[in-house]
């Protein structure tokens, strides 16, 4: 397994991971050494100078008596009491005491001696004889609080450094999403670039290319428009010599033709106004447009039964005229090739899904993916059996992808196929 298979996939963990680590590597040796280097030696040296107050105090009760040796341990700050052995007990405690320190004053002192921490004090009991001396030492004396404040002070400037980094670090990494998400679509509005000086000029740059794409596809489109133009003049004349013909099945054979041409050329029209045109968002109730728009296909479309499963009919903001475009053609698809249709719809916070099924002859999956492609027609594909453009789903899958959603293909449980159409509110 490769180092870069463990690592997560997403910027941000990585960032934080190129932060944190030597962040907290660094804090970890640092109190390693401070521990092993300062504090044990400062406790070292605490403990040392107490033994050699204790043997002083030792060796002058053992000369002049108590008097002498309380009257020194008074001087060195040091509480001493004289207790008979026979009247001696130790009050056990939960209070603990350094090993280090235990260890050093053993090492100084040749008497039995007990050593016990209180709260705010160390006492070391040291039997002479019959007598066990008390020594009483504030715990400051042998133990430093410098430790206990550089703890603190590493783990809280710590915590306030890694918020104000993560603070930062997500700024950058929301600057990166946007960029991100403006770069699946085609509209240049609501967008300026932000965050570091690289990633506002990437930022630029993706404005720059996607203005020199949308003026090719302008331009393509305003060709294709031309064009369209062109025949519809031509199909306009014909129409006007048709009326001329006085052979009625003549007549109605070109009729015929002459309707498809214009039906096609209708979608021509749609395709390159639908790739040219940046519409606005209207506040929309969605169970009211769909409802009218299969009102509105059933009367084309005879004996079809459709259905629609919707739980609320919930409004949201959204291209209209996009979302009729979108919805009319997969449900005119759906309708060309079977006899039952069913649509539903189900809503979150992000988007909103509309899935189109049928129970028709379905897609075959080397084939899902080119049925968005324009003029699309081969002998494989479901709609060869039908006139039509190729271009229904093409303009649907076009619509979808400039407003930043997604449509995807499946088999339906009623036996053909099933469109989803993920759409971001």
């Amino acid at each position: 397994m490769k180092i870069k298979d463990l690592l997560p996939k997403r910027i941000l963990p990585r960032l934080l991971i190129i932060f944190f680590f030597p962040l907290f590597l660094t804090q970890i040796l640092a109190i390693y050494f401070f521990y092993e280097k300062h504090w044990e030696k400062i406790t070292t040296r605490f403990s040392n100078i107490a033994g050699n107050q204790i043997v002083l105090i030792i060796k002058e009760y053992k000369k002049k008596g108590e008097n002498n040796a309380k009257k020194i341990a008074n001087d060195l700050n040091i509480k001493l009491m004289f207790i008979k052995e026979k009247n001696f007990q130790i009050i056990k405690n939960n209070e603990t005491v350094s090993e280090k320190i235990i260890k050093t004053l053993k090492s100084r002192l040749s008497q039995d001696t007990i050593i016990q921490s209180g709260k705010d004090f160390i006492n070391i009991f040291i039997f002479i004889d019959d007598i066990v001396l008390k020594f009483i030492f504030p715990k400051k004396y042998l133990e430093s609080e410098t430790p206990v404040i550089f703890f603190l002070w590493i783990i809280l400037s710590s915590l306030i450094l890694s918020i104000i980094a993560l603070l930062f670090l997500r700024i950058q990494v929301r600057a990166i999403v946007r960029l991100s998400k403006f770069s699946n679509t085609l509209s240049l509005k609501k967008f300026k670039p932000e965050g570091a000086t690289e990633i506002r000029l990437a930022g630029s740059s993706i404005i720059r290319m996607k203005k020199r794409i949308k003026n090719e596809i302008e331009g393509k489109i305003k060709f294709l428009a031309g064009i369209s133009h062109d025949l519809g003049t031509l199909i306009t004349r014909i129409k006007l010599q048709i009326e001329l013909v006085k052979n009625i099945n003549d007549v109605k054979k070109i009729k015929d033709d002459v309707k498809l041409i214009q039906n096609l050329l209708d979608e021509y029209l749609t395709y390159s106004k639908n790739e040219s045109t940046i519409e606005k968002k209207d506040k929309i109730y969605i169970l009211n447009i769909l409802e009218n728009i299969i009102s509105q296909t059933k009367k084309q479309y005879k004996n079809r039964d459709i259905k629609i499963f919707c739980k609320t009919n919930f409004n949201i903001f959204v291209e209209k005229n996009n979302l009729i475009r979108v919805f009319s053609n997969l449900l005119n698809n759906a309708c060309q090739f079977s006899d039952k249709i069913k649509v539903s719809i189900t809503n979150n916070k992000k988007d909103f899904t509309m899935k189109v099924e049928d129970n028709g002859p379905g897609i075959p999956n080397n084939l899902k993916k080119e049925v968005f492609k324009p003029f699309f027609k081969k002998d494989k594909a479901r709609n060869l059996k039908y006139s039509g453009s190729g271009l229904g789903l093409s303009i649907a899958k076009e619509i979808i992808s400039k407003v930043g959603g997604k449509i995807l293909i499946e088999d339906s449980n009623l036996g053909g196929a099933s469109f989803i159409v993920i759409w971001p509110k």
